[in-house]
Order: structure tokens, then sequence, then C-alpha cells
């Protein structure tokens, strides 16, 4: 193990608390700043804590002014490779100094021309271009063929960096068992869970009137994309037009999304709020009943771990990295996540049983204490703290994907 301090570039869009891969890369720097190593920071958005730490270093790219998303993880893309070029060239560039500005580099996903010491792997497009939830293959209209140009780029884009990378960190073993299948082999592979912080995410009080929600229901709450039906809030909301004993509350920016007016349409506009984007999601979930999330593709899925960690039970599916986590006793984890009635029924069944939803809290409370964040954290300076030629240190730890699985 290196006891030297190293300087490690970490490239990425986001380093922040209120994301979830967001969320990793700050529990990461934290780590790597504590263990006295430097940090550079290529992204966009910083945790205002971090930010102000002696030993990181900011390097903002502008993200804005452009008016796709293709375009900005293109324009982030070529921002991000000239500003680490020109680190690795600070050190070089100082009289008498030896060192490379870059000790190492960390990235997620294709978000950089450069190549890599670890890329952290948080989705994988391939999958969700051969996942039969797709929007192009519910039918052909300009958005559905925008979307499959964004995943088809994508594919390529996340295939080239990972041929770029030194070794990849599957955030879990969906994630790897995904780039098993794209032909990644199992020596370049690392599994590391995500982790969830169980101070801040801690059972609470359900309180109805948070939300805006009369009381004398108990609350399911959702949280994410509230635009698209990827996480599929349709699903939960036609389920709920079957179970009137529950409301629901949708944290998530729904603006030009069509879950308002199907909300109106299914006649539980009474018992829904649309919250909007939100950053006190664990008081939020404190607040709530139940979780609900039946996604049609999710790599990991933090906020599921955080529920668990919140006591809320759990419905969500297989197609979920973190429902494996939750098996035992957290979750009803569905099958498929367009199985209607099994939905209704899930939901049914916790809406009407206080005693179930207290056993499924707690048994996700003791799941979640085990995947503490400092767990994930030291496993991936661990990594970074290893000599290039680490393989075989690095699979006695046992984080290889075929002794993690």
């Amino acid at each position: 193990m290196r006891t030297e301090s190293l300087r490690i570039a970490v490239v990425t869009q986001k380093i922040v608390r209120h994301d979830g891969q967001g969320r990793v890369n700050a529990v990461v720097v934290d780590e790597l700043l504590r263990r006295g190593h430097e940090v550079v920071a290529i992204a966009s958005d910083l945790a205002d804590e971090l930010a102000r730490h002696p030993r990181l270093r900011w390097v903002r790219i502008d993200g804005g002014g452009v008016p796709t998303q293709l375009a900005k993880d293109q324009l982030f893309a070529w921002r991000a490779s000239r500003a680490l070029a020109r680190e690795k060239r600070r050190g070089k560039d100082q009289p008498g100094n030896g060192r490379p500005g870059i000790d190492r580099v960390v990235v997620n996903g294709f978000v950089s021309w450069a190549r890599s010491d670890v890329n952290a792997v948080h989705f994988v497009h391939s999958a969700w271009m051969r996942s039969p939830t797709h929007p192009i293959r519910k039918g052909v209209s300009p958005l559905s063929l925008y979307r499959a140009l964004y995943t088809l780029l994508n594919v390529g884009f996340e295939r080239w960096s990972f041929r770029r990378a030194g070794r990849l960190v599957a955030v879990s073993r969906t994630v790897a068992d995904e780039l098993h299948r794209d032909g990644i082999a199992p020596g370049r592979l690392s599994v590391i869970d995500n982790g969830v912080d169980v101070e801040e995410f801690r059972p609470g009080t359900p309180d109805p009137v948070l939300f805006g929600l009369p009381p004398g229901r108990p609350v399911a709450l959702f949280v994410g994309d509230a635009r698209s039906d990827r996480k599929n809030l349709d699903g939960v909301l036609r389920a709920l037009a079957e179970v009137p004993d529950l409301s629901l509350a949708v944290a998530g920016d729904e603006r030009g999304g069509p879950f308002p007016a199907m909300a109106g349409a299914l006649g539980v506009e009474e018992r829904v709020r649309f919250l909007g984007h939100r950053r006190d999601v664990a008081a939020l979930m404190r607040a709530a009943d139940l979780f609900v999330f039946p996604t049609r593709y999710e790599p990991f899925g933090l906020v599921l771990l955080e529920a668990a960690a919140s006591g809320l039970p759990v419905v969500t599916t297989r197609l979920a990295g973190a429902g494996r986590l939750l098996e035992d006793g957290a979750a009803i984890v569905l099958d498929r996540p367009d199985a209607h009635a099994e939905l209704v029924q899930a939901m049914r069944s916790l809406a009407a049983d206080p005693a179930l939803r207290r056993r499924m809290g707690e048994a996700g409370r003791r799941i979640a204490e085990s995947q503490d964040w400092s767990v994930t954290a030291g496993q991936y300076a661990d990594l970074l703290e290893e000599p290039e030629s680490s393989g075989r240190a690095v699979e006695r730890r046992g984080l290889l994907a075929g002794s993690a699985s």
C-alpha cells in the first residue's frame, strides 16, 4: 500500500451531496482528502465544504449554453480533457519538480477524451439500449428518435472510454454483469457497491402534512425522474388509482412531463403531491410511510438504500441493482416493472398493514447499517493507492467482480 501523498484528478460533472452519482463522488473525495492526498476536482458542480478544503483545487467546467443534453455532454468532455491536460503539465513545468502534475485520474463513464486510471461505471448505455422499455421500442417519434440517437452515441463513447481506462469499477453486481456482457475482461473489473449515510438517513415519524397531504392515509414516496417513464412513475400512478387508502408524494422535477396531467386523468390528483426537485430527501423519507420505485432500468438506485436506512419498506423491481441488497425482508421485489396487478397488490398490502411496514423497515435499516459510505469510500481509496501493477493485490482484497458476485 502506498503511503506517500498522491495528486488525484476526479473528472465528473457533479461532486455534491444531493445527487446520487454526485454523492458517491463526494464521499470518495472526502476519504482521499482525509488520507492526506491532494485532489483536483474537474467538475461543473462541487459541494461547498469541499471547495473550501485547502488540499482541493477546483477546476470549474462550465457546461451551459447549449440546447441538448447530448451537446452539453460533449462540451463538458472537451473542456474537461483540456483542463486535465493543463493540470498534468503543472508539475512538469515547475523547476526542479520531477513529479507529474497528476498521479491518478478517476472518471465516471464517458466524461473526458483523456485516459483514466479508474473509471467508475454508474450506467451502461448498451444495457439501456437492449432494454425492452427503451423509448424507441414504444414507437417512432422525434423524441424517441433523439433518445435512441443519444443512447447509441453514448454506447460508442463509453466503450471508447472503457478501453482507455486502467480499471473499471462497477457500482453494483448488476452493472458488472452488463460490463461482462459487453466483453470487459474480469481482471480489469472491480465491484464496489454504493453506500448510504445512516446518520443522515434515519427513521422518523410519518407526517403527511409535510407533503401537503391530509392525515388519515399512509404516504408512499417516489424520488426520481418525474418527466420520463424510465423510473415507472406512470405505473405507480395507475396502481395508485386502485389503492384508494394510499397517498403519493413525488420528489423530482415534473415540469414539462406528462405525469401531473396523468394524475388528473386517473382521478388521483387529490392524493398526489408533486414536490419538484428537492434537496431535503432525507427529511422527506423520515416523513413517509413507504417507498415505491418500480423502475424499468436502474444500475444501482441509491434512493433504495437511502429509503431502507430511513426505515421505509420498499417496493422495487429486479431491474434495480440495489434491489439485490434488500431482498432479505426489506423489499417487495417485482420480477417485472409492468406487472400492474403485482404492483397494485404490493402497494395495497403495505398501505393496509402498519405491522408489515414496521417489520420491513427494521430489516431495511439493519441492511443499510452494513452498507455505510465509509466502506465504499475506503475501497475506492485503496484501489487508487495501489501501484499501477496492482491487479493481484486488489484481487486478494476480494474486490474483483468474480469474487463479489
